[in-house]
């Protein structure tokens, strides 16, 4: 059993790279630009979420 997920995983990561191998330079970028865009947009996004998380906890706190 617990092959199975192992077997997905690369059967996932085998369709991926195929996918990729006709792309022209224009989608390749576009491509690297999303995965770009998520790698530093998803620690950004965590840190401003938390920022407000915090703000309004205080806020409520003093209004109790």
């Amino acid at each position: 059993m617990k092959m199975v997920p192992f077997i997905m995983v690369v059967l996932v990561l085998v369709l991926a790279l195929a996918g990729c191998a006709n792309m022209n330079s224009a989608e390749q970028r576009m491509v690297s630009g999303a995965a770009i865009g998520g790698v530093v947009g998803g620690p950004i996004g965590a840190g401003v979420g938390a920022g407000i998380g915090y703000v309004v906890d205080r806020n409520e706190d003093q209004v109790r």
